[in-house]
């Protein structure tokens, strides 16, 4: 993620738009890809994304929330609009002690391993929460790799083999 759309999540984070409200107006702009791809291009006079902007179904939406939108149009920035919403729920995570923990997998594991995890990691990192997202990763021949709040725990067989292999080196 960029620190320009870290910089926007903060803002309307402090100006009071609520995730739901960014999330179902966003999800309107990135799914449509004709209307994504104009609100990106720089041949597309401004005048004419301010236009398209307010005829959305979303115009009723928070003066706040439209005024973020047209300053996005203006400073040439919906390109990073996902990677917005993206920085604006890891602030809802924060403000609620809570984070994400990617868990990198060789297969996908069953349920009940994953809300363990997610207890473990909560203990660990004195969080109130835990969202898990889960990646499989064929390459890790087995076991798993998460990462959160900037520690990575690598207990694939792969990183068993690199730390093995890295020993045997130095000896």
């Amino acid at each position: 993620m960029s620190l320009t759309a870290a910089r926007y999540a903060s803002a309307l984070y402090q100006a009071g738009c609520t995730e739901d409200e960014l999330r179902a107006t966003a999800q309107l702009i990135l799914e449509n890809k004709p209307l994504m791809e104009a609100l990106v291009s720089p041949a597309v006079r401004l005048e004419e994304k301010q236009a398209v902007l307010h005829r959305l179904p979303f115009a009723s939406c928070p003066d706040r929330l439209m005024h973020f939108y047209e300053l996005l149009a203006k400073k040439g920035r919906f390109a990073l609009l996902a990677d917005i919403v993206s920085e604006y729920h890891l602030l809802t995570l924060a403000a609620a002690n809570q984070t994400v923990c990617v868990m990198r997998c060789a297969q996908m594991p069953d349920e009940a391993m994953v809300v363990d995890i997610a207890k473990a990691m909560c203990r660990r990192h004195g969080r109130a929460g835990v969202e898990m997202q889960v990646i499989v990763d064929p390459s890790l021949v087995g076991g798993f790799v998460l990462e959160i709040d900037g520690t990575t725990y690598n207990k694939s067989v792969s990183g068993q083999l690199h730390r093995l292999a890295r020993r045997l080196q130095e000896r």
